[in-house]
Parts: structure tokens; sequence; C-alpha cells
């Protein structure tokens, strides 16, 4: 079965009870995960534009709760913080799909090495009868 080529975000178990986190209403701490995951699948090293912090954090309330810890204001959105501490970089992501785009196109393919073991294989056998 081939792997998913999906992105994933990483949550360790205690999450839910850092103090920053824990303090959240259910809305922002839904938002607080939407936000990662968007994130993660465009690859934006954590930072959110304007348009998209604002559809997805919805309600002031929310925004001002992600913004006592979670979410740094910048100039043109907002940046997860310590995003990459947690997550994965671009470039990281970018690695990774590379890596499983060539080993995938290796699938079933045998190695050079392989072939030239049993054509001697072949041949010593072949001499022997």
């Amino acid at each position: 079965m081939p792997r998913d080529p999906r992105t994933f975000i990483t949550l360790h178990d205690g999450m839910p009870e850092h103090h920053k986190v824990e303090a959240l209403s259910d809305k922002a701490f839904r938002a607080l995960i939407d936000l990662w995951c968007w994130c993660s699948r465009n690859t934006t090293d954590g930072d959110v534009p304007e348009s998209v912090w604002l559809k997805r954090s919805k309600t002031p309330k929310v925004r001002a709760e992600l913004l006592a810890g979670l979410v740094e204001p910048r100039p043109t959105g907002v940046h997860m913080h310590d995003y990459l501490e947690h997550q994965r970089s671009k470039a990281e992501i970018e690695e990774l799909r590379i890596k499983r785009s060539r080993a995938g196109s290796l699938g079933g393919k045998r190695s050079a090495a392989s072939r030239a073991r049993d054509a001697e294989i072949d041949r010593e056998w072949q001499a022997s009868a």
C-alpha cells in the first residue's frame, strides 16, 4: 500500500494541558489546530496572511485568546508562536516529498549490483553444468 502523501502536524499528548492551551475556549482551540494544519498544508513555516487569520479565527474573542501567547501579530497577518520548533519547515517538507518521489520511481526496480550478482551466479551455474 502506498504511503500517505499528505503532510502531518505534530502534537504531544500533553499539549491540551499546557497552560496557554488549557485556557482556550473550544472555538479558540479548534482555530489553533485549524491554523497549524493550514500552515502545514500550505508550507508557510507558521506565517498566516491576514485574510486567512480573519477567516479561520472567526471572532474577535477567539483572536484575542490566540494572541495571548499562541499567535504573534505581523504586518501582513500573524505568525504561529514557536511553529518551527514543533512542526516541519517548508524545506523539510519539500525534501521529504523529493525523497518519497525518488523512492517511488525506483519501486520494484532491481539495483545494478543485484543484477550483476545474479548474472555472475548464472554464469557460474552454466559453467558447472
